[in-house]
């Protein structure tokens, strides 16, 4: 598996948080998806919220594996008279990275245009901070192009180009969050095909976890898993976060919002892997779909699989494909040592 391919078809797919499908811009993330699950098993379905699905394996249990396929992005909420859009956030774009940028907007067309603002030299020293609504987006157009365009609600992408690849094996790009993760996904299916394992083993690419938790909630709830494991990112070490997570670990949660026996089982996968790890101790919500997958139906065990992610809700999220790749093998090695003793293995009462 070509996984900068495969990353490079992830995040130039539009797909933000409500509009994954994209329906009449071309494949939209939640197709490319499916077209990506269907290389390792014919067993792929959507469901009616536009979660993605993909089932391998058989028996019992059944293991969910979820990675929003949703993105940050914006929407336009007015046309000036001059033919400029204003914009709103759709899930957490950061507007300090906004100025100068370039975006596409989706509306009868997909449009190529950039992010202006006030020039710095006619700013006073109250106004260095950007906000949303200071800023528009110029496509170039008069305004009775634009209206006859564009209209409101229409959605708002970082321009989706290919992902940079850095030294030592780092790739930048927008949409890493979460669609690394899903690429991860893919590499364990890749393994998977070389490997025993005695479960049924249903990946999906929930939709709309950067704003409702919408996907992990139907997704679970449909799939009614025996068990589940979450794959989202986590803040990577910089030199202006330099409490994050090095680069070359994957970090495993535990906490309320983690089952402790799953949590036990990820670690003991990651050991016998060798597979660089820290733990990460969140006695709260973990802001993954973990939190809706947890409390599914009667409940579901589960647990986070996280690697770090530098510069994230930007267009320059920077990840480690080797590090991406340990979530894959992980993953791999936790689902081949689920075995009959499964039930007591979750149970609590010991």
């Amino acid at each position: 598996m070509d996984i900068i391919k495969v990353l490079t078809r992830l995040v130039t797919a539009p797909g933000v948080t409500g509009f994954e499908d994209d329906a009449g811009h071309g494949d939209g993330a939640s197709a490319v998806v499916a077209d990506l699950f269907r290389q390792y098993t014919q067993e792929v379905w959507q469901d009616v919220n536009g979660n993605v699905f993909a089932k391998v394996g058989s028996g019992e249990p059944t293991l969910l594996v979820m990675a929003h396929v949703d993105e940050i992005g914006m929407a336009v909420n007015g046309i000036e008279d001059n033919g400029m859009l204003r914009m709103v956030s759709v899930a957490g774009v950061d507007p300090r990275v906004l100025p100068g940028s370039e975006v596409r907007v989706y509306g009868k067309e997909a449009l190529r245009g950039i992010v202006g603002a006030v020039p710095p030299h006619l700013l006073t020293s109250n106004e260095e901070a950007y906000k949303m609504e200071d800023l528009t987006i110029d496509l170039g157009l008069p305004v009775e192009k634009v209206r006859e365009l564009v209209g409101i609600g229409d959605r708002i992408t970082f321009l989706p180009d290919e992902p940079l690849e850095l030294k030592n094996g780092f790739v930048s790009s927008k949409t890493m969050d979460d669609r690394a993760l899903i690429a991860a996904e893919l590499y364990c299916l890749e393994l998977l095909k070389k490997r025993r394992y005695d479960c049924t083993v249903v990946m999906c690419a929930s939709v709309n976890e950067e704003k409702t938790g919408l996907g992990a909630a139907t997704g679970a709830y449909s799939v009614e898993p025996d068990m589940a494991v979450v794959m989202d990112v986590t803040h990577g070490k910089s030199a202006c976060l330099p409490q994050g997570l090095p680069m070359d670990k994957v970090e495993l949660t535990c906490g309320p919002n983690i089952h402790p026996k799953v949590f036990g089982m990820l670690k003991s996968a990651a050991a016998a892997a060798s597979i660089p790890f820290e733990v990460n101790a969140c006695m709260g919500r973990t802001g993954t779909d973990a939190t809706d997958v947890q409390v599914s139906r009667g409940g579901v065990p589960t647990g986070l699989i996280s690697p770090p992610l530098r510069y994230m809700h930007t267009n320059v999220e920077t990840i480690s494909i080797d590090t991406l790749k340990n979530c894959g093998k992980l993953l791999a090695e936790f689902i081949t040592a689920i075995d009959a003793d499964w039930r007591d293995s979750l149970c609590l009462d010991d």
